[in-house]
């Protein structure tokens, strides 16, 4: 069985994990379409997938001792990124073991390699789903980007920074003309004032 090193998991609200696994030559996704969790792994040309009914789901959760879906993903996503996850693939059908060998805890997958058909539909499924993780992982970095702009600098900046300054003369008070400076001004011309 190959190594499985979790090079990149993406987990966000709702039921897909991206996972890369096999030293990134599969990507291991999971979905809740249907309402049914399922794994699929792909190459990007085929597709294997777990294709649980509820029933076979049941079943699978019985035989390893889980109590939710969520259990499924946290352990998923540990082995994954933990790199303590092997991955077989041989023709039509893939083997995924979640925890070393000797784990009695550990979870065993099979996949069957899907029709072209369905093979389709879920790459289509796999590269739309993957997309909108993007848009949100996007809108939650411009977030926190705005979220994490230096108090402090803000602070200590106000809005008389931005007005022009004023001196007195004989005659009262008048707008002195300021003349903008380049950062690194002074650096190449060492003769201009500050």
């Amino acid at each position: 069985m190959g190594s499985g090193a979790g090079d990149a998991c993406t987990s966000l609200s709702g039921n897909e994990i991206y996972c890369s696994v096999d030293q990134g030559r599969y990507l291991c996704c999971t979905s809740g379409r249907g309402g049914v969790f399922n794994i699929c792994i792909t190459n990007v040309s085929d597709v294997w997938s777990t294709e649980f009914t509820s029933e076979k789901l049941s079943e699978h959760r019985r035989l390893h001792g889980v109590t939710s879906t969520e259990e499924y993903k946290t352990r998923l996503r540990k082995a994954l990124q933990g790199e303590s996850a092997s991955l077989l693939v041989e023709g039509s059908t893939a083997t995924l073991r979640l925890g070393k060998d000797d784990d009695p805890r550990g979870l065993t997958f099979h996949l069957r390699k899907l029709p072209d058909a369905e093979t389709r539909s879920e790459l289509q499924a796999v590269l739309f789903g993957m997309a909108g993780r993007v848009v949100v992982l996007e809108q939650q970095l411009e977030r926190g980007g705005a979220a994490s702009a230096s108090p402090v600098k803000s602070r200590e900046r106000s809005a008389a920074d931005f007005e022009p300054r004023m001196h007195e003369t004989g005659g009262g008070r008048t707008a002195a003309a300021v003349k903008k400076r380049l950062p690194g001004a002074s650096l190449i011309n060492p003769g201009s004032k500050r």
